[in-house]
């Protein structure tokens, strides 16, 4: 069955009226749906799918009755959060945000570090942007929509009470990945390099926020692939921990 995000899914009422236009399009032009299909939607707030069987097709709206809900558990039991400097094009970006919300990072914050590119993401961009957030998680089976937030500038302070990890590709004052410990009921904030690595200014200002420097390992990733590497052994780790 086919899985749709709809912020103003309406599960009160057993029928419900589809009138969103581009959805309308997807679904008949596109699709081919047939009537008495059956369609998932999730509204980005409850741990429920909803399943809906198609009854008319007409030409401005679709109206389906619900059949089902399924409960799901699709998030970690903790915030892990991207702070990614800006890299030098929007399709690494895109690429950042369509992987990453496969692997359950909660926000999504772009900035501008020093050593960031002049790469201007318009408003027109991050409606793209956050089209690919959607389809990335219908398709990955979550049910929570992450926020994803593009600034030209960080104060990095605010988030002196939280985990923060900085990745770096020096040995010296780290720790390695596997030996990283973490405290799981703060909010864990993942700091990644842009292509020209953090500046030695940016890396005394990650020492004011009790920062975790983590050396990854010899070989030198991407910065498009440092992210998903990292947070899926993150992840992996905590799920490892919780069934002992």
């Amino acid at each position: 069955m086919q899985r749709f995000f709809l912020a103003d899914l309406n599960t009160t009422n057993f029928t419900f009226v589809l009138t969103d236009e581009d959805m309308i399009h997807q679904l008949v032009k596109v699709l081919r749906v047939k009537i008495w299909e059956k369609i998932i939607f999730f509204d980005g707030e409850e741990d429920f799918d909803y399943i809906f069987q198609i009854k008319q097709i007409n030409k401005k709206d679709i109206v389906l009755d619900q059949v089902w809900r399924n409960e799901k558990k699709t998030e970690i039991d903790f915030e892990l959060n991207l702070y990614q400097s800006i890299p030098n094009k929007l399709d690494k970006i895109e690429y950042i945000i369509q992987k990453w919300v496969e692997v359950w990072i909660k926000n999504f914050v772009f900035y501008r570090s020093e050593r960031s590119q002049k790469l201007i993401v318009s408003d027109n961009k991050i409606d793209r942007l956050n089209k690919i957030i959607i389809e990335a998680v219908e398709q990955s089976g979550r049910n929570y929509v992450p926020e994803l937030v593009i600034l030209d500038k960080f104060d990095f302070s605010v988030l002196k009470n939280d985990e923060n990890i900085i990745f770096h590709t020096f040995s010296h004052e780290s720790t390695s990945l596997k030996e990283l410990k973490l405290d799981f009921t703060k909010n864990i904030n993942l700091f990644v390099w842009p292509e020209w690595w953090f500046s030695d200014a940016e890396m005394k200002e990650f020492k004011k926020i009790f920062w975790k420097k983590v050396h990854l390992w010899d070989r030198i990733l991407r910065t498009e692939t440092t992210g998903i590497v990292t947070s899926f052994f993150i992840i992996q780790n905590r799920e490892y921990a919780v069934q002992e």
